[in-house]
């Protein structure tokens, strides 16, 4: 009577764990599946400036899981202080640039041909449109840029901790 038993609570828990194994597969699946058709914005992780080319290079992150298509930029621009330029409105710049998945593309925004290169203070106001391979909706991503302001945070930041070492 005692071997029935035994076997019979040796095969539930083997059933068990391989039900437990079973089922976690197929929910990790399932998960890894919908995270990586799941939508996401892209995300501008540095913007800087190149006189040169009178252009602002855009380094823009894609942390979704699909590719998506820039078709279009957009810019405001708002002159600082130190510049005689006007403020100006330049829209629907047709482009073609695709996002990969988890990876950083760069992405240049011609300022407007003519004009003079940015100033500290200047703010170039630029609107990315994007789509996304499941949806034929359009979404933007809206990013501000004030030349001269991330340079002067680092010195700031450099200024704080010189003078922290030398008390």
């Amino acid at each position: 009577m005692k071997r029935p038993a035994s076997i019979l609570i040796v095969m539930t828990i083997l059933a068990l764990v391989l039900g437990w194994v079973i089922g976690g597969f197929f929910t990790s699946t399932s998960v890894s599946k919908v995270l990586a058709s799941i939508p996401a914005s892209p995300i501008v992780v540095d913007a800087k400036y190149n006189e040169s080319n009178h252009t602002i290079e855009y380094s823009m992150l894609n942390p979704g899981g699909t590719s998506l298509t820039i078709i279009q930029e957009s810019f405001v621009f708002q002159p600082g202080k130190e510049t005689k330029e006007k403020s100006y409105i330049v829209s629907n710049i047709p482009v073609n640039v695709k996002l990969l998945p988890g990876v950083i593309t760069k992405v240049e925004l011609k300022l407007k041909a003519g004009t003079e290169a940015l100033h500290f203070g200047d703010v170039v106001l630029a609107t990315f449109t994007y789509t996304h391979p499941l949806s034929g909706d359009l979404y933007t991503v809206v990013h501000p840029f004030t030349m001269g302001q991330a340079k002067s945070a680092a010195r700031q930041s450099k200024t704080q901790k010189s003078s922290g070492g030398k008390k």
